[in-house]
């Protein structure tokens, strides 16, 4: 993960549901709908989003709307049901049915800028995050999320006065904090970044999103060992993420435990066996224990998955060498440059008694997750001569 850019990808949790759980619970339980019937309906499928059984909540929900059609909170609770259960589009469409018939309400906007924001829409997330403030000024989270979008949009400036506004109007938001804390890692700002992340573990110990995004902070500072603490308290409260425990894999190898790095790649791989990047890790992991019939076995994996990454058949080149082929080493290697062209024109292994795990330590990552291909800074070339030139 690039300590400069965070990755939009499935590990890294914005409290989207938080902010879309605020918006909810402004919204009276009794609708007033055109007649008992609906409202019953209504009320039922409220009952039932409290218990989570959101598919049976739609199912109220429709028949409330069939009754009273106009009707803009149904709309916002079918769409809520919609967007728990990930279906953004669909969400989208009743947030837009519920503005129709009440345009007016600051909540409308909000909601449907989440959901937009969910499905990497910014710039409709950003229209409707200014029209919520512009309807409610004082809305925290309309400015959080308008935050958030233009992070991910690379606005990072624009997303830091969004972030600043948010807080100004609640200073305990801690998505807003959280955000913030990005932004700061982001401009290196560092301290800023970390007294933004603790602030928000201060207000609740148990949120942890923020462990993970202090903990990534320290691993972008080259302090692992405080990237592990932060890492073991967030798997202690989500102990199913298996992004984390890559994140904390590769604090792991960092500190040369390869072992217990191992031991996160493998629980990982067990929670989503289709992730190339995982297998590549593995294999490097196996590599430093000596495990080379391992590690081939996980590169072969890693390239069955995603044949299109140079580090990869690095990878395979350097353990063929080991294996004395160079003929297959040397095949892999033009892979490699071919997929990498800014890999070294004539690349070799050199053999350093003092530390004969040199290569794979000082390679480019490119995390296959990461959206456009980011690096992953948790490795960086260093120095390309330690590859070897003729």
């Amino acid at each position: 993960m690039s300590n400069r850019k965070r990755r939009s990808g499935k590990w890294l949790k914005w409290s989207s549901s938080l902010a879309m759980a605020f918006v909810i619970a402004s919204m009276p339980f009794t609708a007033g709908l055109a007649d008992d019937t609906a409202g019953s309906f209504y009320d039922q499928g409220v009952r039932l989003m409290k218990d989570k059984k959101f598919k049976d909540a739609i199912q109220s929900f429709d028949m409330s709307i069939g009754m009273a059609a106009t009707d803009s909170r149904a709309f916002m609770r079918r769409a809520q049901c919609f967007f728990e259960l990930g279906h953004y589009n669909l969400a989208i469409k009743d947030f837009t049915e519920a503005i129709q018939y009440a345009p007016d309400n600051a909540a409308g906007y909000l909601s449907r800028g989440i959901a937009y924001s969910k499905i990497e829409k910014h710039p409709e997330a950003i229209r409707d995050f200014e029209k919520a403030i512009h309807l409610d000024p004082k809305l925290s989270e309309a400015y959080s999320g308008l935050g958030d979008s233009y992070k991910k949009s690379g606005k990072n400036q624009e997303a830091l006065g969004a972030y600043n506004k948010a807080l100004d109007q609640d200073p305990k938001n801690l998505n807003a904090l959280v955000g913030r804390g990005d932004i700061f890692h982001v401009l290196g700002k560092n301290l800023d970044a970390l007294k933004d992340y603790s602030y928000a573990i201060e207000l609740n110990p148990q949120y942890d999103v923020a462990y993970i995004h202090r903990g990534t902070a320290y691993s972008g500072m080259s302090r692992p060992e405080d990237a592990l603490k932060d890492y073991d308290k967030a798997l202690e409260l989500d102990p199913a993420d298996g992004n984390l425990l890559k994140q904390r894999g590769h604090e792991f190898y960092k500190l040369k435990n390869a072992k217990e790095a191992l031991a996160d790649f493998s629980d990982a791989i067990k929670q989503d066996n289709t992730n190339a990047d995982l297998y590549y890790h593995r294999a490097k992991a196996n590599m430093q224990l000596g495990h080379d019939g391992a590690a081939m076995e996980d590169l072969e994996d890693a390239i069955r998955l995603d044949p299109n990454q140079a580090n990869f058949y690095l990878a395979r080149a350097f353990l063929w060498h080991k294996e004395g082929k160079s003929i297959l080493a040397r095949e892999d290697i033009k892979r490699a440059q071919f997929f990498n062209p800014k890999l070294p024109d004539k690349i070799k292994f050199a053999n350093d008694p003092k530390n004969p795990d040199r290569w794979y330590d000082e390679t480019f990552l490119t995390d296959v997750n990461a959206k456009g291909g980011g690096q992953d800074t948790s490795e960086k070339l260093q120095n390309t001569t330690s590859l070897g030139d003729d």
